[in-house]
């Protein structure tokens, strides 16, 4: 076995466990969240953002290093657009989750997760994470496809995909905040 080989394996393991984890814990939420049992929701919640910061940080991590270990290892130019693509997702979900998943999670205990803000909290939670996802698949798709310049029409498509699985994703957040500030007296 090469190196390559094995950084290949590290790497595609690591993106399985990342991957395979957060699709998990997203149709094992429907699940739950459609049960209707604040408490159950509560310690799934609890539980899941417990197992995430031990799972989900270490396969990440793992997967960029091994990433950038196959770079190295296998002559791969930085300047493809697919390795700039995939980066560029990586660090935007990286970045959702240190600045927004985080903190969000931590706010919960503080609502009071059984609670209608906490419930409302862990369900804008689970919106931002299943966003996340659509973004791991992009790097899938990116790593898979491996388009160049040549097709750029390809990575496109997979921004637009991107952009409208956001918007659908958020619509009913932004629906219910919609209805929330119409909903509130109005200021003095």
């Amino acid at each position: 076995m090469t190196w390559y080989e094995f950084f290949l394996f590290v790497h595609i393991t690591a993106a399985v466990i990342w991957l395979g984890g957060a699709f998990t814990f997203q149709m094992y939420g429907a699940v739950v969240r459609r049960g209707g049992d604040p408490g159950e929701i509560a310690v799934f919640a609890g539980r899941a953002g417990h197992l995430s910061e031990r799972m989900f940080v270490p396969a990440s991590l793992t997967v960029i290093l091994a990433g950038i270990a196959l770079m190295i290892n296998g002559n791969w130019d930085w300047d493809q657009l697919w390795v700039i693509f995939a980066l560029v997702i990586f660090a935007a979900s990286f970045l959702t989750g240190v600045l927004v998943i985080s903190p969000m999670a931590k706010r919960i205990p503080d609502a009071g997760p059984t609670t209608p803000a906490g419930q409302a909290l862990i369900e804008r939670l689970f919106t931002i994470l299943r966003i996340d996802l659509c973004f791991m698949y992009a790097i899938v798709f990116a790593m898979v496809v491996k388009p160049t310049t040549d097709d750029g029409w390809t990575i496109a498509i997979a921004v637009v995909l991107l952009i409208v699985l956001t918007l659908v994703f958020l619509k009913p957040l932004l629906a219910q905040a919609s209805r929330s500030t119409s909903s509130a007296p109005p200021a003095t």
